[in-house]
């Protein structure tokens, strides 16, 4: 390979580095080209409109992309139009500023690409407030923001031509990214040295666990609009088989087998754990090094010493076995050699897989098949609509919460001293967001990065005054701020700071905006903190034991599927992935709900504590029945059968119909399962099904109680 190529080869395969490559492109037309070209006075409102525009983008097809751009465009020039025209009837220009944001707020609700799209609208709006009075026609400032949304949009569909599997080859990467995450977080629980941290270990699982789910839910909608644009090809049905391979090593990966508490009072004196946790690493590397050759685009190839790894451990877990031949716990560990086996096997074939799916695809038809959320017609969309138009709502709060923060903001901008108040409206805008506990990160670090930027600008200004020294700095800053936006917020408001005091700059404005600037920004972030704090304030609303029964009602049904394959047969059909994803969905919002609780003004410890553990034990039990998902098959056995659906049951009545939970009865069951499990001549795959089945029953009683507990403590 030619060694630039090479050289060049990461930074091409890496989508924020083609973004700001992108970035810097649409930057550089619209202030150096608008410079160069004599069109000094459009570098402002179509810099603006660009940006705008680039935060309204979303992912998909080449039609949608083209559609979403007209959207874009019509709704840019019809918000900035209506705002020139009601600038001079102050009480309607603030109706119609809140009631419209409100509006668009909701739109989020019918889906990510509509929140995305309302989003920019409104920052557009603000942006419209920028250059009020300025222009002689008043269509000439929103013509200026479609051309700079028209540029930005052209340059868009441009890069996904070229490069048209960018955004699923990432989505994929990371999804293998962060499922080595999980399996590392999943190594450390195997140390004989934890006694007193496993519950907290367990919680850093089940966060990484969330953080999985979402990188799914990302990829699944890359590759659903994809299938949607046209027939599967070879390479899609490659990258959907690489989906389909992230879910089940998901599956197993957040599969448990055992009570980790026990592990260093059985095994601390073997190398049994050592070499379990190796392993573990091990594939986790291997997810690690299979998104690298996604990005790369390269056949992956499944490290030799990875099998020998597991081939020691299997030879080690024998001899232990025949040393110690009465003792049963090790069939808890027997239990994980086989999660760990049935991995690397997938890790094996998928060479094998990577051929036969590229070559024979049209035999795949099948697996072609992924929920689609989108929206189906007017029905769907009011239904989508509808349930969020009551304040149980988190966005239709938020909504409410907009409306009130532009309607305060924008009269505050009235008064005298607060010549550029707009920027008041900006602050409440990024700082508002649809929860406390992220409006409150957000505060510091928009206060912080804004100080800083004005710090760090005041000096450049100073000593860059050419206006082409200036706008270089402008295209940098705003590359910066696109690259730092989803990772580093204080140093991303920093660059915009910078950014926004080069570009006003131009219009010899500068050094008059820095302390209004500073000014503005601490009252939009007063005014958004004193929304969230007092309109409907979230733990008003985070209802407990709503999400309680909504998580457990999830986990139920994947039990009910995968309950069913036992009976029927192994599938890999839609309505079982999909019970899956929503009962991981599910957990996701309930640890969402509790991390949000110790940022709660005067926060109750007790509550805190409660609801921490409650979540381990909950995701706890999510485990044990993925680790039924993941091994099901078909069972001929009538008396397991009955235990299944006596078990599954059970977890019904007491978790949702709530009828008192009978210890004795339970603790005869657990008797009974350890009985069967103690048969030699039992298969070892009934073995992990009654194990499973163990698990649940044993820690039901503490998960209850601790529910109760919580249910007592939640303010009504």
């Amino acid at each position: 390979m030619n060694p630039l190529r090479q050289f060049l080869r990461p930074f091409f395969t890496n989508s924020i580095w083609v973004y700001c490559l992108q970035i810097l492109i649409v930057l550089t037309g619209t202030t150096l080209g608008l410079f160069y070209t004599g069109h000094q006075l459009l570098i402002v409102p179509v810099t603006l409109g660009a940006i705008a525009a680039a935060l309204t983008d979303f992912d998909d097809r080449l039609s949608i992309r083209l559609r979403n751009l007209f959207y874009v465009c019509i709704l840019f020039f019809s918000v900035s139009s209506i705002l020139e025209f009601l600038a001079p009837y102050k009480l309607l220009f603030i109706l119609y500023l809140s009631l419209s944001s409100a509006f668009l707020i909701l739109m989020g609700a019918l889906g990510q690409r509509y929140a995305t799209i309302s989003f920019g609208t409104i920052l557009l709006s603000i942006y419209t407030m920028f250059g009020l009075g300025e222009y002689q026609a008043w269509y000439q400032q929103p013509s200026y923001f479609v051309l700079g949304a028209v540029w930005y949009g052209l340059s868009s569909i441009l890069f996904y031509l070229l490069k048209p599997t960018q955004a699923v080859q990432d989505n994929l990467a990371q999804s293998f990214q962060q499922l080595a995450a999980l399996l590392q977080a999943k190594a450390r629980l195997f140390d004989p040295d934890n006694i007193e941290n496993v519950e907290t270990l367990l919680f850093e699982v089940s966060l990484q666990n969330a953080q999985v789910v979402q990188r799914l839910n990302h990829c699944k909608a890359s590759l659903l609009t994809r299938l949607k644009a046209s027939r599967a090809n070879q390479k899609t049905m490659y990258w959907l088989n690489l989906y389909f391979l992230a879910q089940d090593i998901h599956e197993q990966a957040t599969s448990n087998y055992l009570h980790y508490e026990n592990i260093h009072r059985n095994f601390s004196r073997t190398d049994l754990i050592f070499r379990i946790q190796k392993n573990i690493r091990l594939q986790a590397n291997s997810c690690q090094k299979l998104a690298e050759c996604i990005l790369q685009q390269q056949a992956f190839e499944l490290d030799s010493t990875h099998a020998s790894a597991l081939q020691y451990l299997e030879d080690s877990m024998h001899h232990w076995v025949l040393d110690h031949p009465h003792n049963i716990e090790v069939k808890n560990l027997s239990l994980v050699l086989r999660n760990l086996r049935s991995v690397q096997e997938q890790f094996s074939n998928l060479a094998i897989e990577q051929d036969h799916y590229q070559q024979h695809y049209s035999t795949h038809q099948d697996n072609l098949n992924l929920l689609d959320d989108d929206i189906h017609g007017i029905q769907d969309l009011w239904l989508k609509l509808r349930q969020h138009l009551t304040p149980q709502s988190a966005l239709f709060r938020h909504a409410v919460r907009i409306a009130f923060v532009f309607a305060v903001g924008y009269a505050i901008s009235l008064l005298p001293f607060a010549k550029h108040g707009y920027w008041i409206l900006l602050t409440s805008l990024f700082v508002c967001q649809i929860s406390y506990f992220a409006t409150k990160s957000r505060l510091k670090l928009r206060t912080l990065g804004t100080v800083l930027g004005v710090i760090l600008g005041i000096p450049l200004l100073y000593f860059v005054p050419s206006i082409e020294g200036q706008l270089i700095l402008t295209i940098l800053s705003g590359v910066a701020f696109f690259y730092l936006r989803s990772q580093k917020y204080a140093i991303a408001t920093l660059m915009a700071t910078l950014m926004v005091l080069l570009i006003f700059n131009l219009k010899g404005a500068g050094y008059d905006i820095i302390l209004p600037r500073i000014i503005d920004t601490l009252l939009g972030c007063f005014i958004a903190w004193f929304a969230v704090n007092t309109i409907w304030p979230d733990w008003n609303f985070r209802n407990i034991s709503k999400n309680i029964l909504n998580s457990s009602n999830a986990t139920l049904d994947y039990f009910t599927a995968i309950v069913e394959q036992y009976q029927q047969g192994k599938n890999n059909s839609m309505a079982y992935r999909k019970a899956r994803r929503l009962a991981h969905d599910a957990q996701i919002e309930l640890s969402s709900m509790i991390s949000s609780l110790s940022a709660e003004p005067q926060p109750n410890p007790e509550l805190i504590q409660h609801a921490f553990r409650y979540l381990v034990y909950s995701h706890s039990q999510l485990s044990y029945i993925a680790a039924l998902g993941s091994h099901r098959e078909q069972v001929q056995d009538p008396k397991i059968l009955e235990l299944l659906q006596w078990c599954l049951q059970t977890l019904q009545d007491s978790l949702i119909l709530q009828h008192e939970l009978d210890q004795q009865h339970i603790q005869s069951k657990l008797d009974e399962l350890q009985y069967m499990s103690n048969d030699s001549e039992l298969p070892e795959h009934w073995q992990l099904v009654l194990k499973q089945m163990s698990l649940l029953l044993e820690t039901l009683p503490e998960l209850l109680r601790l529910k109760q507990r919580l249910l007592a403590l939640e303010i009504k």
